[in-house]
């Protein structure tokens, strides 16, 4: 697995649950550390690492991400990071985009090159169970000429969230999601076949990928083997209810 490793504390970052904090890392990019052991739990990182690593998988705009090595000397090098009760070790750092806003702050008179995913989107947060995909969920990047760049980012409260076990992740939920972001998107498709030719595209995804992007989750993020079968078997499970899923979600929003 590649990793990251940092270089300079920038200073707390103003939102998140979690505490995250910007680093500027080895690669000379600035990053959104989730740490181990913050306030909502390690279970979060473990949620944005397999999230995103699916959503790539599909070809999704989830933003950068990578996993960032904290080892004690660098703890005893930026010691403000006990006084949160982070711990050493791997982490999940998120690319820090410039020039965004959330889609609270929608750029009316600016148009959004890649709007083709939005049912993609939406498909793929029935799949995962996302609970989070509210506007502040959505970045929008100022691009040239009046364009702009939609981004995905956290994913921590996916599946039943992040108080993870096994008992949770028996059961797929089969209720439609009260997502802004998802209300938001039907103004801005088309063609409701969309979220089914999508929907395909998820059912097609092999099992061995998914099983490979579960067993890339860091060792120390304290995942058992049982834990990790329960999530490959209830992303097998959520994909086969799907189709039904997305099919509520048509016959709601899109009536004629």
């Amino acid at each position: 697995m590649n990793r990251i490793f940092p270089v300079r504390y920038l200073g707390k970052f103003k939102e998140g649950f979690s505490k995250p904090q910007l680093f500027e890392m080895n690669d000379g990019n600035t990053y959104l550390v989730k740490f181990k052991d913050n306030p909502q739990g390690t279970r979060v990182l473990v949620n944005d690492w397999v999230v995103g690593k699916l959503a790539q998988l599909l070809g999704l705009p989830v933003a950068s991400f990578e996993v960032a090595y904290f080892s004690k000397s660098d703890f005893k090098k930026f010691p403000g990071l006990y006084r949160y009760g982070f711990t050493p070790g791997h982490q999940f750092a998120s690319l820090l985009l410039k020039d965004c806003t959330g889609l609270w702050e929608p750029r009316i008179n600016e148009e959004i090159v890649n709007r083709d995913a939005l049912p993609g989107i939406i498909v793929f947060d029935y799949w995962v169970n996302n609970n989070d995909r509210d506007t502040g969920n959505v970045l929008l990047e100022r691009l040239s000429d009046n364009k702009c760049y939609l981004h995905l980012i956290d994913h921590g409260l996916c599946f039943p969230g992040y108080a993870l076990s096994k008992d949770m992740l028996k059961k797929v939920p089969m209720n439609l999601l009260k997502q802004p972001v998802h209300t938001w998107g039907v103004t801005q498709i088309d063609d409701p076949k969309s979220l089914m030719q999508f929907t395909e595209k998820v059912l097609a995804l092999p099992s061995e990928q998914i099983l490979s992007v579960i067993n890339t989750i860091p060792d120390d993020w304290d995942v058992s083997s049982s834990e990790k079968k329960a999530m490959y078997q209830y992303l097998l499970s959520a994909k086969k209810a799907l189709p039904i899923l997305i099919l509520k979600f048509i016959k709601k929003y899109f009536r004629d």
